[in-house]
């Protein structure tokens, strides 16, 4: 029987391995955290009053891999109220759009005849003050939603995800965690074997044969492995503790690896001892702001207290290295300044609280992956195997609309593992 080792347990990992045991392939997960499914991270806190997302929260349209799996898995999922308002001068107007100019923006990014980062597009085409607002707005955005370095950014990739309405947006009744609870099991059912706490340092190789050195001094061995790791575990240093050696080394791979952004991501989840937002807007999904931290979510239509606060992109890495203690209280300095609250009273309120700092993560360090003006090429290399026996997946390599999801993880899988299967017959 083929052994097949796969490297991460995060959703593409235990898509991957419920993929290739349906086809009686022996696999074995090593995941370096104590705990299944990666960027997927449903908490469950007493001093909360429902399961919160720290992690993965939103199922972004209709998509196919997602809403298949829990449809199998006989999960619930509900519409969320995505209701946009934006706080200005402590009166939540309806958010209409972007400024006046977007369509003259999205016009010039789809005529482009040569790919260019946002940062030169922006100043090759909108320079002059009158474009300043629109500047900030899709800076902004690429940072925020997409986590983008706006130097490195494709504006191709941006105008072609930006130019796609999503549809309804969808939460997960109880968590994405039970989506990673049913595949486990599935895998489990399959014969699939899970390893945590294991971190792997070493991959020898030679053709169809492995040798998998974790930290922990134990050896796997297999005749193929696939990486489903975060591509910026790929791109770590030689001395950085996330760093995979290969032996014989990959160049080619590694380096393509470098050339996918990857995004830092902060959440904070409040919850009040009541909806204090309620008095502007009782009906307001997501709230934006000018404040440090911009941007806020309610869980509506649960009729809870909990209000969410993301930080993504340049704004998440400029407080990367703060305490948590210290971004809550800037969470609630933001809130304040945007809803005249003094803070005092908001500190009096909160029941609970959790700041999820993705960007000190271990294993992970940051949110997800970005398409850089080099990103197609080196998708395109990471997506073929180095002889047909070391794979690599995930959401960085995946082709479509929306990137850094749950979606993008899972259908990128799929893929991988037909690939897999291949090699194997």
């Amino acid at each position: 029987m083929h052994s097949v080792i796969v490297i991460g347990g995060g959703s593409a990992g235990l898509m991957i391995a419920y993929e290739l045991s349906k086809h009686k392939v022996q696999v074995t997960v090593l995941e370096a955290k104590s705990r299944l499914g990666g960027r997927i991270h449903t908490l469950k806190d007493t001093l909360f009053s429902q399961p919160i997302e720290t992690g993965a929260e939103f199922i972004h349209g209709d998509l196919p891999v997602t809403l298949g799996l829990l449809k199998e898995a006989g999960i619930k999922y509900h519409v969320i109220n995505d209701k946009m308002f934006r706080l200005e001068k402590g009166k939540l107007k309806k958010q209409q759009g972007f400024t006046e100019d977007w369509n003259v923006l999205m016009k010039q990014m789809a005529s482009i005849k040569e790919d260019m980062s946002l940062g030169d597009f922006l100043k090759r085409y909108f320079h002059e003050d009158k474009y300043a607002e629109l500047r900030e707005s899709a800076k902004n955005f690429a940072g925020g939603f997409d986590l983008a370095d706006v130097d490195t950014a494709s504006v191709e990739a941006l105008c072609r995800e930006w130019s796609e309405g999503m549809g309804d947006q969808y939460r997960i009744d109880g968590g994405y965690k039970k989506l990673v609870d049913y595949l486990e099991a599935q895998c489990k059912n399959n014969g699939c074997n899970f390893s945590t706490g294991c971190c792997a340092k070493k991959i020898s190789w030679k053709k169809h044969e492995l040798n998998i050195l974790t930290m922990c001094s134990r050896i796997y061995k297999g005749d193929r492995v696939i990486l489903t790791v975060p591509v910026s575990v790929l791109q770590a240093d030689t001395d950085s503790e996330n760093y995979i050696e290969f032996e014989p080394s990959i160049p080619e791979h590694i380096h393509a690896a470098k050339e996918i952004g990857f995004g830092g991501v902060i959440k904070i989840i409040l919850e009040f001892n009541e909806r204090f937002w309620k008095e502007k807007k009782s009906d307001a999904g997501f709230i934006f702001t000018n404040e440090q931290v911009p941007t806020w979510w309610t869980q509506l239509p649960a009729n809870n207290s909990i209000l969410t606060g993301w930080l993504g992109g340049d704004k998440a890495n400029s407080l990367k290295d703060n305490t948590g203690q210290e971004i809550l209280q800037i969470a609630l300095q933001s809130l304040s300044n945007a809803f005249g609250i003094p803070v005092e009273d908001l500190k009096s309120q909160l029941k609970a609280s959790k700041i999820a700092n993705w960007c000190k993560e271990a294993d992970i360090n940051g949110g997800y992956s970005f398409n850089t003006v080099k990103s197609a090429e080196a998708k395109k290399i990471l997506r073929e195997p180095v002889d047909d026996t070391i794979f690599f997946t995930g959401e960085a390599l995946f082709e479509g609309t929306p990137g850094g999801t749950v979606e993008a993880a899972l259908s990128s899988a799929k893929k991988t593992a037909q690939k897999v299967l291949k090699t194997l017959k």
